[in-house]
């Protein structure tokens, strides 16, 4: 019998074998009828999908089943991995809990509109449309029509070394309040990125057990890009990370996110820098990476440095270094 009354609450379960496949599960239908109709229906489906190819089978993935697999396979383990699956979801109020065989243009341009209206920048929408592209190529479905939107390049802010000793003695040298009791610290952190180039997130979450002061390196595990890298010590870093210790065996800085960008936001204002919306504690990194170029590092030694994830990313920092143009030119003459 492929249909059958169990349990208590008398609901019809299935039990039929269809190509080898067996389903038995319920019905959830209370009169033979129903249940029936149910166990056709069910039937027809195994028997379509049996003509299926893999990527046909998968072009019927609801949308937020496809999510919920490439966030437990791909997303979950990444540092940025919540924040992809929470766009992702983003992207089901958008257009709906669609299969992801019928994500085509016309879904994408949709998509992009409701983005707009909504004022975010074109960096914003390309970050969903990353995220979307993500999930078909996962699925085997056609993404090739997406399209990321042209971003302005705009200008890449980089201290003077007036301004980095400016803004260090601020920090270290004031006789801060107690309120400002960590700005010391954010000096040494400061000194960190300049020469590290890290992220603010990186620094903060280094532990010594990275640290290694026999081969002078320290080693970045969890990051933006999630791409480990060791990065050489300057005497400076060095000597910082040396004398934090002293005081502090687990980890060089106990300052928070929050607490750093309110230090730098006080530099900002003794600096009458405030309206100046490029000079943010991010500008280290790039002065780091201008610094590197203008000395003749390698773009790629750079790349490597930083941790980009292309080489494309750090072209940006490619005109900076104008003195290979000049012997590109001594050697035509």
């Amino acid at each position: 019998m492929s249909v059958y009354k169990r349990g208590a609450k008398g609901v019809f379960y299935m039990n039929f074998t269809v190509n080898g496949v067996r389903v038995f599960k319920s019905t959830g239908k209370f009169t033979k009828k129903e249940a029936k109709h149910a166990e056709a229906m069910e039937r027809q489906k195994l028997m379509e999908q049996a003509s299926l190819t893999p990527q046909e089978i998968a072009a019927r993935t609801p949308l937020s089943e496809a999510i919920e697999q490439v966030y437990q396979t791909r997303w979950k383990n990444n540092k940025d991995g919540k924040q992809s699956r929470t766009r992702a979801l983003r992207l089901i109020e958008l257009i709906g809990d669609v299969q992801v065989g019928s994500i085509n243009e016309d879904v994408v341009r949709t998509i992009i509109y409701k983005l707009e209206v909504t004022k975010v920048k074109s960096a914003t929408v390309n970050r969903y449309l990353e995220v979307l592209k993500t999930i078909l190529r996962y699925k085997r479905q056609e993404w090739d029509f997406i399209h990321l939107k042209k971003q302005p390049k705009g200008r890449i802010r980089v201290l003077s070394k007036q301004e980095e000793d400016k803004a260090i003695k601020l920090l270290r040298e004031t006789d801060h309040c107690s309120r400002r009791h960590f700005y010391p610290q954010v000096a040494d952190l400061v000194e960190i990125l300049l020469d590290t180039g890290c992220r603010l997130s990186e620094v903060l979450n280094l532990q010594y057990d990275d640290v290694n002061f026999d081969t002078n390196l320290i080693s970045i595990w969890i990051n933006k890009g999630d791409r480990p890298r060791s990065i050489p010590m300057t005497s400076r870093v060095r000597g910082i990370l040396l004398e934090r210790q002293k005081s502090n065996k687990k980890k060089p800085f106990t300052v928070t996110i929050y607490q750093a960008g309110k230090a730098w936001a006080w530099v900002r204002k003794e600096m009458a820098l405030e309206r100046d919306n490029e000079f943010v504690l991010h500008a280290l990194r790039h002065t780091c990476a201008t610094r590197l170029v203008n000395k003749g590092v390698d773009l790629y030694v750079v790349k490597e440095w930083l941790g980009h994830s292309s080489i494309q990313v750090t072209e940006r920092y490619a005109h900076l270094s104008p003195h290979k143009l000049a012997h590109a030119a001594k050697m035509l003459e």
